[in-house]
């Protein structure tokens, strides 16, 4: 409490702001893992719809067959959900590769953000933090990191923003491209177990055999009622 008591007001804000930072990313991770977890499931299901049809009909009739089967379409799932992404990728790739060779600059800063520059930085909010602690006397000074950019268009910095957006658009499409294989994976173990498990769990044989002959029996009363009923 006397901690408290003899910060300054400044420093209480930046506390407050933390702390604000805090929440906001944890609230965010858990919105990122609920995300990951409805897409993996999901994908999951739709392994069972391009499966059903042949366990089904029964032209799949045991383990070994069916994880074959579900691999290849799994994977050819995975290349058409992926190929843009990889094509977004290549295409933002030689777009820097071809700048570079008509101007000689290979040694190219994508991430130049000085006022003039040529890089992706321009656009983006950048701070310094080497200045937010400080000693002095002793004692350790907190103070808001320094503003070092703020977002500026420089239209010499075309190229990196293609390339750094078309990369970060093709990387996130590809990866979540990729989660899916996996889930895909995960329920196609879990399907060739419980498709095709041979289990007793709950079995009686002396059930089964009463309910035969139950079964038989009313059968049995159905048919004399029917030919009593022609007579």
């Amino acid at each position: 409490m006397n901690l408290l008591l003899s910060l300054s007001e400044n420093d209480k804000r930046l506390i407050f702001a933390l702390l604000l930072v805090f929440i906001l990313v944890f609230v965010l991770i858990g919105y990122i893992g609920y995300l990951i977890t409805r897409v993996m499931k999901w994908q999951g299901k739709r392994l069972d719809t391009i499966t059903a049809d042949p366990v089904i009909t029964r032209v799949i009739t045991d383990k070994k067959h069916f994880i074959r089967y579900a691999r290849k379409k799994n994977w050819r799932l995975f290349f058409k959900q992926s190929y843009i992404a990889i094509l977004i990728m290549l295409t933002g790739a030689i777009i820097l590769v071809l700048r570079d060779a008509f101007t000689g600059d290979w040694a190219y800063n994508i991430w130049d953000y000085q006022p003039g520059g040529t890089g992706f930085g321009t656009i983006l909010f950048l701070f310094d933090f080497s200045v937010c602690f400080k000693v002095v006397d002793g004692s350790v000074l907190v103070s808001w990191p320094a503003v070092i950019n703020t977002p500026h268009f420089e239209v010499a910095a075309w190229c990196s923003y293609i390339f750094v957006t078309s990369m970060l658009v093709g990387g996130i499409w590809y990866l979540v491209s990729l989660q899916c294989l996996i889930s895909r994976t995960i329920r196609m173990y879990q399907l060739s177990t419980t498709a095709f498990e041979k289990t007793l769990e709950g079995f009686n044989q002396n059930v089964q055999y009463a309910n035969i002959k139950a079964a038989q029996y009313e059968q049995q009363n159905q048919q004399e009622n029917n030919d009593a009923e022609q007579k």
